[in-house]
């Protein structure tokens, strides 16, 4: 799980970071000392969970978890804090607990159950294929996308397994011929606009995330091939054939590390 905590305190933070990196559950910690800061990590990775203290300087931590659900309604929030009076207005803003320092590892290893728990559910399922060419399945039917650069850029966004694309790197991308001028910048926003309406007219928009034109997927809300060949899935690397992405040239770096892994000895995945 990916879990982000936020408190102005270094010293808490540092005591987070120290107890969260010791559950097995916990792939990645980030932490922020201010609002502004746990505003921009959301933006830029797809988060399990959020572990918020109250009492901060600035934007408090129940105004920013109202910032935070406005721009990802299902985020997973918890609140962190020595003081037990907020415990209403925690719940009012739709946390799912309410942890009181100094916390132990058994609590913080209950409240990610609960947020693993209490993770949304798709309505749809959504199957993304990247080996040997994209494509996107809806409940086991083929989504068929007829606008190239949309398709492209959800391609591009998978390749990136959850990691923020800019604007800038998009277009050097999917435009390389074509200099970073207004046109093309307004050529972009217009496919990412095109992206999101597409993926929601289809109920599937849960698998995108970011704001404005940085943008990224979930990970954790569909299944593709390409993540389970990272995972060591022995079905993934049998299916692959040498050809990952095979209709966009700048996936040629991801397809050498899949072939490298492939053919890696066993003992060095």
């Amino acid at each position: 799980m990916k879990i982000l905590y936020v408190d102005d305190e270094p010293l808490a933070l540092r005591r987070f970071r120290l107890i969260a990196s010791s559950l097995p559950e916990v792939d990645m910690v980030f932490t922020c000392q201010s609002a502004a800061e746990a505003l921009q990590c959301l933006r830029q990775n797809a988060l399990d969970a959020v572990f918020l203290d109250i009492e901060m300087p600035g934007m408090n931590g129940l105004e920013l978890a109202g910032e935070l659900h406005r721009m990802d309604e299902s985020i997973r929030l918890f609140f962190v804090t020595a003081y037990d009076q907020y415990a209403l207005d925690a719940f009012q803003e739709e946390a799912l607990g309410y942890i009181l320092k100094p916390f132990t590892a058994q609590a913080l290893q209950n409240a990610l159950k609960r947020a693993r728990r209490m993770r949304d559910i798709p309505r749809k399922t959504v199957y993304v294929q990247t080996i040997p060419v994209f494509d996107v399945y809806i409940d086991g039917e083929l989504f068929p996308i007829a606008s190239p650069k949309p398709k492209e850029l959800l391609a591009l966004l998978v390749d990136r397994n959850g990691s923020a694309l800019s604007s800038r790197q998009a277009i050097t991308i999917l435009w390389e011929d074509r200099p970073d001028d207004s046109n093309v910048k307004a050529l972009y926003r217009m496919t990412c606009k095109r992206l999101r309406d597409m993926l929601g007219s289809a109920g599937i928009d849960f698998i995108l995330g970011g704001e404005g034109t940085l943008k990224f997927i979930r990970p954790q809300m569909f299944a593709c091939d390409y993540f389970r060949f990272l995972q060591g899935d022995h079905e993934a690397r049998a299916k692959y054939n040498g050809e990952y992405l095979a209709e966009y040239s700048w996936a040629e770096e991801t397809n050498a590390r899949l072939a490298n892994l492939k053919h890696a000895p066993q003992e060095n995945r």
